[in-house]
């Protein structure tokens, strides 16, 4: 964006600020998505998950089928001679021989490291939301000065007007156009400020600040002239996004699981070590060996879940692809569209709407223009800084939104081409 001036005297958005009695807070685009980062739900739930994924994982890391048994029995015996006590103690443990518990503990790593790329996506999308949501209101911010500068202008013209209709220069015609123009400029003052009111209190939804607090934006980044081709942001899209690197583990971890349900169905080894008194004079100690045969429950149930579940994988996996080539295409080529349009305001439209603001107030004061041409020339000239604000907003959320398809920082999406080299 080339520093150019929205309009001859601007008022600017500190004055605006100024009139309100919360307190006021100067914050950087970079130190509001840091913020942002850390107040995010959506990262503080993606870590918490990591830790559910971290207690499956201690859960199958002992190749044992069940937790331990222990048993003890007291058994009175009668006989003629008299009556004795047998006592005896069972510890029994059953393992795992098939490998299952191996697999089990693969998958659950991988698990670990699904989870933990999640993580790194909800800081990619808070980021981004906080990128959008900042720039929305430094925008907003702008034209709420700009329609407020705006309506202070026209009410100037109006009362210069029922100056000249007093004085029989001009008819009423001209000067209820004054005054209509001064009662429309004053609307969209309204109106435009009452959004950058909605647009602070999004920010503040976003960076988890109370209500007395009022966010003054500074200025944004300047947008890239060039970005890189569909190929070399797509190759790089799909080396760094986390989302598709945790679908991918996925898939690898559901793999995994069916292999470790189907390694269930060999027999388990039982193992049991026993020792005892017996007629209170003879000590027992033994060692029992015993397989669990699946002849029945076959872990069925199990190994249907685990095909479901690795099926579900792969759909993602598939989806994930799609939906980061998709949002490759379409950023970059609503880039490529508002970036032109951008430029083309900044070089044509916008100063040639801000000259013929300058020549019709010269011409008005000079006596060769009526208060209609002055609203007309006016109304034209704000029109265009407006929209070429709106051009700007259309530029940067696209900017912004394809970087995070990348997973890159703004700033960096043009080294992409470099790097990918």
């Amino acid at each position: 964006m080339k520093p150019i001036l929205l309009l001859v005297v601007l008022v600017t958005p500190s004055i605006l600020l100024g009139q309100e009695n919360d307190a006021l807070q100067e914050m950087t685009l970079d130190q509001a998505v840091a913020r942002a980062v850390e107040a995010a739900p959506i990262v503080s739930t993606a870590e918490g998950a990591v830790f559910a994924a971290q207690g499956r994982r201690a859960q199958v890391t002992w190749p044992f089928a069940a937790n331990p048994t222990v048993e003890f029995e007291r058994t009175r015996r009668r006989s003629p001679g008299g009556e004795v006590y047998d006592v005896g103690w069972r510890f029994g443990q059953s393992f795992e021989i098939s490998g299952s518990s191996l697999r089990s503990r693969e998958a659950a790593e991988t698990r670990v490291m699904a989870s933990e790329a999640y993580v790194g996506d909800a800081i990619r999308r808070a980021s981004l939301e906080a990128r959008v949501v900042y720039a929305a209101l430094h925008l907003s911010e702008q034209r709420a000065a700009l329609s407020a500068t705006n309506a202070e202008l026209a009410a100037e013209l109006a009362t210069l007007a029922r100056r000249q209709l007093d004085a029989g220069e001009i008819n009423v015609l001209a000067y209820n156009t004054a005054a209509l123009e001064a009662a429309r400029a004053l609307s969209l003052a309204d109106r435009l400020e009452g959004e950058r009111r909605a647009a602070q209190a999004e920010l503040a939804r976003v960076l988890a600040v109370g209500g007395d607090r009022v966010i003054r934006t500074t200025a944004l980044p300047t947008l890239p002239a060039e970005i890189p081709g569909i190929d070399v942001l797509m190759a790089s899209a799909v080396r760094r996004r986390p989302d598709l690197n945790a679908v991918t583990l996925e898939v690898d971890a559901a793999t995994e699981n069916l292999t470790a349900n189907r390694r269930r169905r060999f027999p388990t080894l039982e193992l049991a070590v026993f020792e005892g008194e017996e007629d209170g004079t003879d000590d027992l100690l033994g060692l029992s060996l015993g397989v669990s045969l699946p002849l029945f429950q076959r872990n069925q149930g199990d190994v249907g879940a685990a095909r479901a579940e690795q099926a579900a994988a792969e759909a993602r996996s598939a989806a994930t692809i799609r939906a980061i080539r998709s949002q490759v295409d379409g950023w970059a080529e609503r880039y490529k569209g508002a970036s032109s349009a951008e430029r083309r305001f900044a070089d044509e439209l916008l100063l040639a709407s801000l000259d013929n603001v300058e020549l019709a107030g010269r011409a008005f004061q000079e006596g060769e223009l009526s208060v209609a041409d002055v609203v007309v020339f006016r109304s034209t000239a704000l029109a265009t800084q407006l929209e070429y604000l709106e051009v700007l907003a259309e530029a940067y959320e696209a900017w912004f939104q394809l970087a995070a398809a990348v997973d890159a920082r703004p700033d960096e999406l043009t080294d992409l081409a470099g790097a990918q080299s």
